[in-house]
């Protein structure tokens, strides 16, 4: 009996041991349980004729082991010893800071310039970085020591400066990382101040600027900067645009650049941004297409609907986004599945949403068959339900000839009328859509004139050819 029972315990605990290691597999392979660490940095950065000088100290580090991404070209790299415990879990090659309860370390590096600084300057991911994990402030000095002037734009919110015979002195603070660091020598004046938002160059028209602002908050977007210099050529980074048009039409640009601060996109997603941003601002915005886009789908969704989808996607934040994760997500608010997003990547199409239920057909499960739902209307594929039901289709450039030994009818793809047995009838609204160059028919024709018995159940749709009938 002893031996049962030890035998029951090893298998319930290899059991549970499986199952554990399945589910962490799954979790892992969907993002669902894998948690980003956080911590918080100030960088302090010296600028000088050879290069950019850098003290860069991590805090509120927890214990794991953390490992450094050093900014490409970067030299003397080494441990920066601000206090006694600075280095302590940092080690001899400083390409990681060691597991270990000291919640600070501190390092230090060199960015070298190539060129004088002389008109501007972009440098692309200036600053180390840890893998796995992203900080939620920053605090970033700026001390220039050259005395070419000019303003550096982070897309960190400017807090002040302090300008002596010697140096130039900047301090800015934000949320999230620096990803892109800019300098001009053409100093613009700031334009207007938000939480979201700050405008550099010449006034703005507050209430716009205001609006933008709020439009940014919605998204949950990281603050950024708007530079507007009639003078300058555009510039587009992660966290600031730099725009020689005026301030209305580059919106639409600081409006991309929040949602990227939010979601991370494949190439060729710009639909799939664009929908977002509209999406949580509840306004369109990018090219016609996107535009169009989204009024289809505000169109096609109930207000608590669009709400429950908002929620979706802030739930997504920090994620890579593409047009199948967006169409699943309509799909899941809807009840239903949609390709939308992924067609009109290609070209204009109509929002769809497919059932998902599985149509039999006179007994038959007919797995590649789906019934769609447009404005609110159910259709069905004509060529597959009305061949498999008995009658033949012929369609030409201006009708539709469906028959069975019964009965034949026309229905004209000109004018808003079909033809029963030679007599005629008009309709309102037509009985099919041209849907992806097939035609559809919805779900109350085809009772009323192909006699068909269509009955639903939350699995599937049974599709019955019955005998006899007519118009009703």
């Amino acid at each position: 009996m002893k031996i049962v029972i030890r035998t029951v315990i090893l298998l319930l605990i290899m059991n549970f041991s499986l199952l554990y290691m399945h589910y962490s597999q799954m979790a892992d392979a969907n993002g669902t349980m894998e948690q980003v660490m956080t911590y918080s940095e100030e960088i302090e950065v010296i600028n000088r004729t050879d290069a950019l000088f850098v003290r860069h100290h991590f805090r509120n580090l927890n214990s794991n082991r953390y490992e450094i991404i050093w900014p490409e070209g970067s030299e003397d790299i080494s441990c920066y010893s601000e206090v006694d415990s600075s280095c302590e879990r940092i080690n001899e090659n400083v390409s990681a800071i060691l597991e270990g309860e000291i919640n600070h370390q501190s390092i230090s590096y060199n960015i070298p310039k190539s060129e004088t600084m002389a008109v501007r300057k972009l440098w692309r991911s200036p600053f180390a970085t840890l893998k796995g994990a992203t900080p939620d402030t920053t605090m970033l000095h700026i001390t220039d020591e050259t005395g070419i002037n000019g303003i550096w734009i982070s897309g960190l919110k400017l807090v002040g400066t302090k300008k002596t015979e010697m140096i130039d002195y900047s301090l800015y603070k934000g949320n999230g990382q620096v990803t892109d660091l800019y300098w001009q020598q053409k100093a613009l004046p700031l334009a207007y101040k938000g939480s979201n938002l700050s405008i550099l160059g010449q006034s703005v028209n507050e209430e716009l600027a205001t609006q933008l602002n709020d439009q940014l908050g919605k998204m949950n977007a990281t603050h950024l900067v708007l530079a507007v210099d009639p003078e300058g050529e555009s510039l587009h980074s992660d966290r600031f645009v730099i725009a020689h048009l005026g301030f209305p039409e580059s919106t639409d640009a600081v409006l991309d650049r929040g949602v990227h601060s939010q979601y991370f996109f494949p190439e060729g997603e710009q639909l799939t941004a664009d929908l977002i941003v509209s999406i949580l601002i509840d306004k369109p915005i990018g090219n016609q297409r996107s535009t169009e886009a989204f009024e289809m789908l505000k169109k096609s969704l109930r207000t608590s609907q669009l709400e429950e989808l908002k929620t979706h996607l802030a739930d997504l934040r920090g994620t890579s986004v593409d047009a199948a994760a967006l169409d699943r997500l309509i799909g899941e608010v809807n009840g239903l599945r949609t390709t939308f997003v992924q067609k009109n990547r290609e070209g204009n199409y109509p929002l769809l949403f497919e059932e998902t239920k599985t149509i039999h057909l006179n007994g038959k499960a007919q797995e590649d068959l789906r019934a769609v739902v447009v404005n609110n209307r159910t259709l069905y594929p004509a060529m597959e339900i009305l061949t498999q039901s008995g009658y033949t289709l012929l369609i030409t450039d201006q009708s539709i000839y469906i028959e069975n030994d019964a009965e034949k009818i026309r229905f004209s793809l000109l004018d808003p009328f079909y033809v029963l047995n030679e007599r005629r009838y008009t309709f309102r609204d037509s009985p099919f859509e041209l849907i992806d160059n097939e035609y559809y028919f919805e779900e109350d024709t085809l009772r009323r004139l192909f006699h068909l018995s269509i009955q639903k159940n939350q699995e599937a749709i049974f599709i019955t050819t019955l005998t006899g009938g007519g118009i009703e």
